[in-house]
């Protein structure tokens, strides 16, 4: 009965900290790995490619849900807000000489940098991971995305709105 004990307390140690820079080192390769097959699905203007990144029960906003019902339908609206930050359209808004959505900072754009980091996450050790597109001089529509893993899976962690 000895090893289930020391399982649980194996379990229970926080890891070192070379160890958790380390799995933080790794979720970061996959998480730009991520970033940039959601540039490329943008790119396309794929709603649909992305809708398949927002659990079932929805997104976190602040102490509320968005249901995912309402995230696709604003993916998919010309005049959302949010379809705006992803691919333009009519709710979009930016500074003069700024680009108003994120396909247009893709399409205008000479160099795209994706910066990774963890925010903090009473339920991940690690912390969460998110991402920002920036490219020079330009501000970045929208907000950055975190992911969490679950089933093998990067889904939005957090809303995608303003919160």
């Amino acid at each position: 009965m000895l090893a289930p004990v020391l399982l649980a307390l194996a379990l229970s140690t926080p890891a070192s900290p070379e160890a958790l820079e380390q799995r933080r080192a790794d979720i970061a390769r996959e998480i730009l790995q991520l970033a940039g097959r959601i540039q490329r699905e943008i790119e396309a203007m794929n709603a649909s490619a992305l809708l398949d990144r927002v659990p079932p029960e929805g997104l976190r906003c602040g102490e509320q849900l968005v249901p995912r019902e309402r995230v696709e339908h604003d993916l998919r609206a010309k005049d959302s807000w949010l379809h705006a930050v992803f691919f333009g359209g009519a709710a979009a808004c930016a500074p003069p000489g700024q680009p108003a959505s994120l396909w247009e900072l893709f399409a205008v754009a000479k160099e795209i940098q994706v910066v990774v980091a963890f925010r903090a996450d009473p339920r991940s050790e690690v912390g969460l991971p998110c991402f920002d597109y920036r490219a020079r001089d330009t501000i970045t529509p929208g907000a950055p995305f975190c992911f969490e893993r679950r089933d093998g899976k990067w889904w939005f962690a957090q809303s995608l709105y303003p919160c």
